[in-house]
């Protein structure tokens, strides 16, 4: 998928949820089909693979701003 999308970066598959559950976001019973989905949630990796910066969400509506995911990034 890498390389047929032209990305620099690796894409990640998890089909069963297990960092939704890892990482808490695991919103049960919410999808359309009565299924569980994902919380809307934002993470900063850092070098070193550990979650730098961590915002979850009630509503898909609400992400952090631009401003804010920068000036964490720039902490890191």
């Amino acid at each position: 998928m890498r390389a047929a999308a032209g990305a620099e970066y690796t894409f990640l598959s998890d089909p069963e949820g297990r960092l939704l559950d890892f990482f808490g976001v695991r919103h049960r019973g919410a999808g359309m089909d009565g299924g569980d989905i994902a919380q809307s949630a934002s993470f900063l990796i850092d070098a070193a693979g550990r979650v730098a910066w961590l915002r979850v969400a009630d509503s898909y509506r609400v992400r952090p701003r631009l401003e804010e995911i920068l000036a964490a990034a720039d902490k890191l």
